[in-house]
């Protein structure tokens, strides 16, 4: 796992807009599940700007990863962080 996926998987874990979330890592990718009655079509439309805040507090270089958002129910949606 790398320092700037580290990064990302703690401030998802403090963000007022996500730390309701578990946040998992696998290999190199972050796992997030949202509760299950979660819209998650909505979700995934809306998912960007739910992050969006957190870009600017990650300081260590830019590597690439996954993130594969779902909850129990519904399937997941992939989403790349660049």
């Amino acid at each position: 796992m790398s320092k700037y996926q580290q990064e990302w998987k703690k401030a998802l874990k403090k963000d007022l807009n996500t730390k309701k979330w578990k946040v998992k890592t696998s290999g190199g990718d972050i796992l997030i599940r949202v509760a299950e009655e979660t819209d998650m079509e909505e979700f995934e439309q809306r998912f960007p700007e739910l992050i969006a805040p957190i870009y600017p507090t990650i300081l260590s270089p830019k590597v690439p990863f996954m993130m594969y958002v779902g909850n129990s129910e519904q399937a997941d949606f992939k989403f790349k962080v660049e």
